[in-house]
Protein backbone atom coordinates (compact mmCIF):
# COMPACT_ATOMS: atom_id res chain seq x y z
CA UNK A 1 0.00 0.00 0.00
CA UNK A 2 1.62 3.07 -1.25
CA UNK A 3 1.86 6.13 1.46
CA UNK A 4 -1.23 8.49 0.15
CA UNK A 5 -3.43 5.26 0.39
CA UNK A 6 -2.24 5.06 3.63
CA UNK A 7 -2.79 8.59 4.21
CA UNK A 8 -5.80 8.75 3.15
CA UNK A 9 -7.17 5.77 5.22
CA UNK A 10 -5.78 7.57 8.69
CA UNK A 11 -8.15 10.31 7.65
CA UNK A 12 -10.97 7.91 6.74
CA UNK A 13 -10.72 6.30 10.16
CA UNK A 14 -10.95 9.60 11.88
CA UNK A 15 -14.08 10.73 10.11
CA UNK A 16 -16.06 7.44 10.55
CA UNK A 17 -14.50 6.41 14.07
CA UNK A 18 -13.67 2.87 12.88
CA UNK A 19 -10.10 1.25 12.75
CA UNK A 20 -8.31 0.57 9.46
CA UNK A 21 -8.84 -3.44 8.16
CA UNK A 22 -6.51 -5.34 6.11
CA UNK A 23 -6.71 -4.42 2.28
CA UNK A 24 -8.23 -7.81 1.08
CA UNK A 25 -10.56 -8.28 3.67
CA UNK A 26 -13.66 -8.83 2.57
CA UNK A 27 -15.69 -9.77 5.96
CA UNK A 28 -17.11 -6.09 7.64
CA UNK A 29 -15.72 -5.97 11.14
CA UNK A 30 -18.04 -6.92 13.49
CA UNK A 31 -20.87 -5.00 15.42
CA UNK A 32 -20.16 -2.11 12.73
CA UNK A 33 -22.66 0.22 10.98
CA UNK A 34 -23.07 -1.83 7.90
CA UNK A 35 -22.84 1.66 5.98
CA UNK A 36 -19.18 2.39 7.63
CA UNK A 37 -18.34 -0.67 7.27
CA UNK A 38 -18.99 -1.02 3.24
CA UNK A 39 -17.17 2.57 3.11
CA UNK A 40 -13.69 1.00 4.95
CA UNK A 41 -13.54 -2.41 2.99
CA UNK A 42 -14.50 -0.47 -0.41
CA UNK A 43 -11.90 2.53 -0.30
CA UNK A 44 -8.95 -0.52 1.08
CA UNK A 45 -9.90 -2.23 -2.28
CA UNK A 46 -9.59 0.33 -4.64
CA UNK A 47 -6.72 0.17 -6.50
CA UNK A 48 -4.87 3.03 -8.19
CA UNK A 49 -4.05 3.04 -12.08
CA UNK A 50 -1.43 5.45 -13.68
CA UNK A 51 -2.41 7.31 -16.58
CA UNK A 52 -0.77 6.80 -20.13
CA UNK A 53 -1.19 5.49 -23.76
CA UNK A 54 -2.39 2.58 -24.85
CA UNK A 55 -3.40 1.21 -27.95
CA UNK A 56 -7.20 0.11 -27.47
CA UNK A 57 -8.74 -2.87 -29.41
CA UNK A 58 -7.76 -5.96 -30.28
CA UNK A 59 -3.81 -5.71 -30.40
CA UNK A 60 -3.21 -9.04 -31.18
CA UNK A 61 0.55 -10.53 -30.73
CA UNK A 62 3.65 -10.37 -32.79
CA UNK A 63 4.23 -13.01 -35.68
CA UNK A 64 7.49 -13.06 -38.03
CA UNK A 65 7.26 -10.50 -40.92
CA UNK A 66 6.81 -13.13 -43.23
CA UNK A 67 3.69 -14.11 -41.96
CA UNK A 68 0.37 -13.73 -44.32
CA UNK A 69 -1.68 -13.09 -41.58
CA UNK A 70 0.04 -10.27 -40.25
CA UNK A 71 -0.32 -6.28 -40.09
CA UNK A 72 1.94 -3.80 -39.68
CA UNK A 73 0.60 -1.43 -36.53
CA UNK A 74 1.66 1.90 -35.13
CA UNK A 75 2.01 1.47 -31.28
CA UNK A 76 1.46 4.47 -28.67
CA UNK A 77 4.70 5.22 -28.65
CA UNK A 78 5.18 5.03 -32.67
CA UNK A 79 6.76 2.52 -33.15
CA UNK A 80 5.56 -0.27 -35.56
CA UNK A 81 4.60 -4.11 -34.66
CA UNK A 82 3.83 -6.66 -37.20
CA UNK A 83 1.08 -8.90 -35.49
CA UNK A 84 -2.10 -10.56 -35.99
CA UNK A 85 -5.48 -10.73 -34.05
CA UNK A 86 -6.45 -12.52 -30.96
CA UNK A 87 -9.24 -14.61 -31.63
CA UNK A 88 -12.51 -14.56 -30.76
CA UNK A 89 -13.31 -10.93 -31.00
CA UNK A 90 -16.02 -9.57 -33.34
CA UNK A 91 -15.23 -6.17 -35.96
CA UNK A 92 -16.49 -3.56 -33.38
CA UNK A 93 -13.15 -4.50 -31.49
CA UNK A 94 -11.52 -3.08 -34.36
CA UNK A 95 -9.48 -0.49 -35.71
CA UNK A 96 -7.03 -0.17 -33.28
CA UNK A 97 -6.49 3.26 -32.09
CA UNK A 98 -4.60 5.30 -29.43
CA UNK A 99 -6.09 6.33 -26.17
CA UNK A 100 -4.71 8.50 -23.38
CA UNK A 101 -6.19 8.18 -20.32
CA UNK A 102 -5.45 10.26 -16.94
CA UNK A 103 -4.75 8.22 -13.70
CA UNK A 104 -7.80 6.94 -11.86
CA UNK A 105 -9.15 4.44 -9.21
CA UNK A 106 -11.08 1.25 -9.13
CA UNK A 107 -12.31 -1.49 -7.22
CA UNK A 108 -10.03 -5.05 -7.04
CA UNK A 109 -13.40 -6.75 -6.50
CA UNK A 110 -16.33 -7.03 -8.63
CA UNK A 111 -19.40 -5.63 -6.03
CA UNK A 112 -21.00 -8.51 -4.26
CA UNK A 113 -24.57 -9.39 -3.57
CA UNK A 114 -23.41 -8.28 0.31
CA UNK A 115 -22.68 -4.95 -0.81
CA UNK A 116 -25.34 -4.46 -2.91
CA UNK A 117 -27.82 -5.58 -0.36
CA UNK A 118 -26.46 -2.66 2.22
CA UNK A 119 -26.71 -0.16 -0.84
CA UNK A 120 -30.36 -1.60 -1.41
CA UNK A 121 -31.55 -1.58 2.74
CA UNK A 122 -30.11 1.83 2.99
CA UNK A 123 -32.32 3.26 0.33
CA UNK A 124 -35.64 1.23 0.66
CA UNK A 125 -34.83 -0.92 -2.54
CA UNK A 126 -35.69 -4.25 -3.11
CA UNK A 127 -33.29 -6.92 -1.86
CA UNK A 128 -32.01 -8.75 -5.67
CA UNK A 129 -33.81 -12.14 -5.33
CA UNK A 130 -34.41 -12.66 -1.74
CA UNK A 131 -36.34 -15.73 -3.41
CA UNK A 132 -33.40 -17.26 -4.56
CA UNK A 133 -30.70 -16.77 -1.64
CA UNK A 134 -31.22 -21.00 -0.55
CA UNK A 135 -30.74 -22.38 -4.01
CA UNK A 136 -27.55 -25.19 -3.44
CA UNK A 137 -25.44 -23.53 -6.48
CA UNK A 138 -24.98 -20.99 -4.22
CA UNK A 139 -24.52 -18.19 -6.41
CA UNK A 140 -26.75 -16.03 -4.28
CA UNK A 141 -24.41 -16.28 -1.35
CA UNK A 142 -23.22 -12.73 -0.19
CA UNK A 143 -19.45 -12.99 -1.33
CA UNK A 144 -20.80 -13.87 -5.48
CA UNK A 145 -20.89 -10.79 -7.57
CA UNK A 146 -24.15 -9.37 -7.91
CA UNK A 147 -24.37 -10.46 -11.89
CA UNK A 148 -28.71 -10.83 -11.71
CA UNK A 149 -31.32 -8.73 -10.99
CA UNK A 150 -29.37 -5.82 -11.43
CA UNK A 151 -29.25 -3.56 -14.68
CA UNK A 152 -27.51 -0.56 -15.92
CA UNK A 153 -29.57 1.73 -13.70
CA UNK A 154 -28.81 -0.45 -10.44
CA UNK A 155 -25.29 -1.07 -10.96
CA UNK A 156 -24.62 3.09 -11.83
CA UNK A 157 -27.12 3.90 -8.56
CA UNK A 158 -24.78 2.27 -6.38
CA UNK A 159 -21.69 3.87 -7.75
CA UNK A 160 -23.58 7.17 -7.18
CA UNK A 161 -24.44 6.33 -4.05
CA UNK A 162 -20.93 5.90 -2.74
CA UNK A 163 -19.96 9.57 -4.22
CA UNK A 164 -22.80 10.58 -1.46
CA UNK A 165 -21.96 8.59 1.33
CA UNK A 166 -18.03 9.38 0.96
CA UNK A 167 -18.00 12.72 -0.89
CA UNK A 168 -15.57 10.82 -3.53
CA UNK A 169 -16.22 10.99 -7.48
CA UNK A 170 -17.09 7.06 -7.45
CA UNK A 171 -18.67 6.24 -10.94
CA UNK A 172 -18.77 3.33 -13.13
CA UNK A 173 -15.40 2.69 -14.73
CA UNK A 174 -15.55 3.94 -18.82
CA UNK A 175 -15.34 1.16 -21.77
CA UNK A 176 -11.53 2.33 -22.13
CA UNK A 177 -10.30 2.46 -18.27
CA UNK A 178 -11.94 -0.99 -17.88
CA UNK A 179 -9.79 -1.85 -20.95
CA UNK A 180 -6.66 -0.26 -19.48
CA UNK A 181 -7.09 -1.89 -16.45
CA UNK A 182 -7.90 -5.63 -17.39
CA UNK A 183 -4.83 -5.01 -19.34
CA UNK A 184 -3.23 -3.84 -16.23
CA UNK A 185 -2.12 -0.62 -18.10
CA UNK A 186 -2.48 -1.45 -21.70
CA UNK A 187 -0.29 -4.71 -21.93
CA UNK A 188 -0.90 -6.60 -25.47
CA UNK A 189 -2.58 -9.51 -23.18
CA UNK A 190 -5.25 -11.75 -24.12
CA UNK A 191 -6.86 -12.23 -20.93
CA UNK A 192 -7.11 -10.27 -17.81
CA UNK A 193 -5.07 -13.02 -15.73
CA UNK A 194 -1.56 -13.58 -13.75
CA UNK A 195 0.11 -14.60 -17.08
CA UNK A 196 -2.08 -13.19 -19.48
CA UNK A 197 -3.34 -16.63 -20.58
CA UNK A 198 -5.92 -19.36 -19.15
CA UNK A 199 -4.81 -22.12 -16.64
CA UNK A 200 -7.71 -24.14 -16.01
CA UNK A 201 -8.31 -24.55 -12.47
CA UNK A 202 -5.20 -22.35 -11.30
CA UNK A 203 -5.97 -18.95 -12.74
CA UNK A 204 -9.74 -19.40 -13.69
CA UNK A 205 -12.32 -21.67 -13.14
CA UNK A 206 -12.13 -25.36 -14.37
CA UNK A 207 -14.05 -24.97 -18.11
CA UNK A 208 -13.84 -28.92 -17.83
CA UNK A 209 -15.58 -29.66 -14.43
CA UNK A 210 -17.42 -26.90 -13.45
CA UNK A 211 -21.08 -25.11 -14.83
CA UNK A 212 -21.12 -22.59 -17.01
CA UNK A 213 -23.39 -20.85 -15.38
CA UNK A 214 -22.02 -20.72 -11.66
CA UNK A 215 -20.31 -17.88 -10.05
CA UNK A 216 -17.73 -18.25 -8.05
CA UNK A 217 -16.80 -16.10 -4.61
CA UNK A 218 -15.14 -13.10 -5.86
CA UNK A 219 -11.42 -13.01 -5.77
CA UNK A 220 -11.20 -16.58 -5.88
CA UNK A 221 -8.27 -17.05 -8.26
CA UNK A 222 -4.95 -15.11 -8.72
CA UNK A 223 -5.48 -11.18 -9.79
CA UNK A 224 -3.87 -9.61 -13.09
CA UNK A 225 -0.30 -8.00 -12.07
CA UNK A 226 -2.13 -4.64 -11.26
CA UNK A 227 -4.00 -6.65 -8.56
CA UNK A 228 -7.37 -6.81 -10.21
CA UNK A 229 -9.73 -9.82 -10.07
CA UNK A 230 -12.03 -11.42 -11.93
CA UNK A 231 -11.59 -8.77 -15.03
CA UNK A 232 -11.84 -12.30 -16.86
CA UNK A 233 -14.19 -14.92 -15.93
CA UNK A 234 -16.94 -14.79 -13.61
CA UNK A 235 -19.48 -11.80 -14.16
CA UNK A 236 -19.16 -9.74 -17.46
CA UNK A 237 -19.34 -5.99 -15.99
CA UNK A 238 -21.31 -2.92 -16.82
CA UNK A 239 -19.47 0.13 -17.71
CA UNK A 240 -20.62 3.90 -17.92
CA UNK A 241 -20.04 4.06 -22.37
CA UNK A 242 -23.57 4.01 -24.21
CA UNK A 243 -23.00 1.41 -27.06
CA UNK A 244 -21.37 2.35 -30.55
CA UNK A 245 -20.06 0.14 -32.60
CA UNK A 246 -18.42 2.83 -35.08
CA UNK A 247 -17.04 4.41 -32.00
CA UNK A 248 -13.33 3.23 -32.72
CA UNK A 249 -13.38 4.41 -36.11
CA UNK A 250 -12.77 8.10 -34.22
CA UNK A 251 -9.21 7.39 -34.16
CA UNK A 252 -7.22 8.67 -31.19
CA UNK A 253 -8.93 9.69 -28.54
CA UNK A 254 -7.89 11.76 -24.60
CA UNK A 255 -10.40 10.15 -21.65
CA UNK A 256 -13.45 9.03 -23.29
CA UNK A 257 -16.37 8.35 -22.69
CA UNK A 258 -18.34 7.09 -25.17
CA UNK A 259 -21.11 8.53 -27.59
CA UNK A 260 -23.35 10.99 -26.02
CA UNK A 261 -27.05 10.51 -24.76
CA UNK A 262 -29.37 10.84 -27.78
CA UNK A 263 -27.77 9.31 -30.85
CA UNK A 264 -28.87 6.07 -32.97
CA UNK A 265 -27.28 3.69 -30.78
CA UNK A 266 -27.96 4.80 -27.57
CA UNK A 267 -30.98 1.59 -26.68
CA UNK A 268 -27.67 -0.39 -25.52
CA UNK A 269 -24.76 0.54 -22.71
CA UNK A 270 -22.08 -1.37 -22.69
CA UNK A 271 -20.43 -4.23 -20.48
CA UNK A 272 -16.69 -5.70 -20.80
CA UNK A 273 -15.24 -8.78 -19.21
CA UNK A 274 -18.06 -11.63 -20.74
CA UNK A 275 -18.01 -13.70 -17.88
CA UNK A 276 -18.32 -17.57 -18.37
CA UNK A 277 -21.29 -18.11 -19.48
CA UNK A 278 -19.60 -19.53 -22.72
CA UNK A 279 -17.99 -22.63 -24.15
CA UNK A 280 -15.08 -21.45 -26.13
CA UNK A 281 -12.56 -19.93 -24.03
CA UNK A 282 -11.70 -17.29 -26.56
CA UNK A 283 -14.87 -15.14 -26.29
CA UNK A 284 -13.83 -14.13 -22.85
CA UNK A 285 -10.94 -12.16 -23.71
CA UNK A 286 -10.96 -8.62 -22.84
CA UNK A 287 -11.21 -6.86 -25.92
CA UNK A 288 -14.39 -8.15 -26.28
CA UNK A 289 -17.64 -5.91 -26.27
CA UNK A 290 -20.75 -6.84 -25.14
CA UNK A 291 -23.45 -4.15 -25.51
CA UNK A 292 -26.70 -5.06 -23.46
CA UNK A 293 -30.06 -3.07 -23.35
CA UNK A 294 -29.99 -0.40 -20.01
CA UNK A 295 -32.26 -2.66 -18.93
CA UNK A 296 -31.20 -5.93 -19.15
CA UNK A 297 -30.85 -7.75 -15.55
CA UNK A 298 -29.53 -11.52 -16.68
CA UNK A 299 -25.51 -11.16 -16.66
CA UNK A 300 -23.88 -8.30 -15.84
CA UNK A 301 -21.91 -7.42 -12.59
CA UNK A 302 -20.06 -4.69 -12.28
CA UNK A 303 -17.24 -2.84 -10.01
CA UNK A 304 -16.95 0.77 -9.05
CA UNK A 305 -13.82 3.34 -9.94
CA UNK A 306 -13.54 7.38 -8.97
CA UNK A 307 -12.14 9.44 -11.86
CA UNK A 308 -9.32 11.30 -10.33
CA UNK A 309 -5.47 11.55 -10.69
CA UNK A 310 -5.28 13.00 -6.94
CA UNK A 311 -4.02 10.67 -4.26
CA UNK A 312 -7.39 9.93 -2.15
CA UNK A 313 -5.76 11.35 1.04
CA UNK A 314 -5.73 14.79 -0.68
CA UNK A 315 -9.11 13.93 -2.32
CA UNK A 316 -10.56 13.29 0.67
CA UNK A 317 -9.06 16.26 2.74
CA UNK A 318 -10.32 18.60 -0.34
CA UNK A 319 -13.62 17.20 -0.14
CA UNK A 320 -13.93 17.88 3.73
CA UNK A 321 -12.63 21.17 3.52
CA UNK A 322 -15.75 22.02 1.04
CA UNK A 323 -18.29 24.69 3.00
Amino acid sequence: MDMDTQKFFSLFAISVSIGVSGCNDQTPPKDSDPIDALIEKTLNNMVYVGGGSFMMGNIGYEVPEDDPNGTWITMEDGSKSYRVPFPGCSKSCFPIHKVNLSGFYINKYETTIGEYDVYTEANGLPMVYPERRELKSGNYLPDRPVYVGVDWHGANGYCQWLGEVTGLPFELPTEAQWEYAARSRGQAVRFATDTGELDFGRNSWDRHTGSFYGIDPVGSYPPNPLGLYDMTGNANEWVRDWYDPEIYEQGEQTNPTGPKDGDFWNSCKMSRGFGRQHSDASEINVYRRLPKKIDYTSGPGFRCSIDTDISLGELKSNVADKP
